[in-house]
């Protein structure tokens, strides 16, 4: 009986340190993030207002903003024939750059001559 008393010991022991040592070994797993800060920019501004980016052209609608995915080897806009940076402008919860466009240009009416 005391045989049979020291084996169950002995098993139960052998237990827990198999279990201790099972657990110290585990592998880990590899932290995956994504290396994309910029989903895409949200460019607001007047109806109408145009800019380019990326090579196309864009209008402001109705709206007064448009959202756009970003392109990853573009970084500027061009805004009333002037370049501007994407890069700095605060991020909303969904990564998009919020770019606010500057004033267009004020149109200069032609005088008429007669």
């Amino acid at each position: 009986m005391l045989l049979a008393a020291a084996t169950l010991t002995a098993a139960l022991s052998l237990e827990i340190d198999l279990g201790s040592l099972l657990k110290a070994h585990r592998v880990r797993e590899p932290k995956v993030t994504c290396g994309i800060h910029t989903v895409g920019y949200r460019f607001s501004g007047k109806p109408g207002q145009t800019f380019r980016y990326a090579g196309d052209t864009y209008t402001i609608p109705e709206e007064g903003w448009i959202e756009l995915i970003a392109d990853r080897h573009n970084t500027t806009a061009r805004v009333n024939n002037t370049t501007m940076s994407l890069d700095g402008y605060p991020l909303n919860q969904f990564s998009f750059g919020e770019v606010p466009l500057p004033d267009p240009l004020p149109v200069i009416a032609e005088k008429e001559t007669r």
